[in-house]
This record gives structure tokens, sequence and C-alpha cells, in this order.
């Protein structure tokens, strides 16, 4: 019982491992032909149009409202940062 069960488990890690191996293959080959279609595209003269999204190179400068309040104003003092005086009375 015990070996028909390692059979079969070591049977589906196989399909699934070639399974894998067949779907890495064909995004490699789709991946290829499309850089090959942009090389014959700049080879022609052609240059590629890049999408907007990625033209942006940092965040625009929007400013908080102003009643927001930043996280870090709510956090309490360190513990070494209380005066000596107040530490002893509590």
């Amino acid at each position: 019982m015990m070996t028909a069960t390692l059979a079969v488990l070591v049977t589906v890690i196989a399909i699934a491992s070639v399974l894998t191996l067949i779907d890495c293959v064909l995004r490699a080959q789709s991946a290829y032909g499309s850089l090959k279609r942009q090389s014959a595209l700049v080879q022609a003269g052609f240059v590629p149009q890049v999408e907007a999204q990625t033209l942006r190179m940092r965040p625009s400068l929007q400013r908080p409202a102003a009643g927001a309040t930043r996280p870090f104003a709510k956090r309490l003092p360190r513990r070494g940062s209380v005066p000596a005086r107040l530490r002893g009375a509590a």
C-alpha cells in the first residue's frame, strides 16, 4: 500500500514538473518572438513608444490635507528620553 502511494505521489510530481517546464518553454518562446519583432522594428528605424506609466520618475508632490496627522507624531517618547525626575515619580 505504501509503495503504491509513493508511486502515485512521484507520478503526480513528475506530471506537474513536466507541465511547468512546458509552460516555461511556451512563455520563453513568446517572449523571444516579441523581442525579435521589437528588434526588427528598431532595425527598420521605428522607435518603440514607452507607456505613460513608466515615464513618471518620481511620485507627484501632493501635500496631505490640513487635518491629516503624521503617524509618527503620536508615538510615545522612548524610555531613555524621559527626564530622571519624572521616572522616579511613577
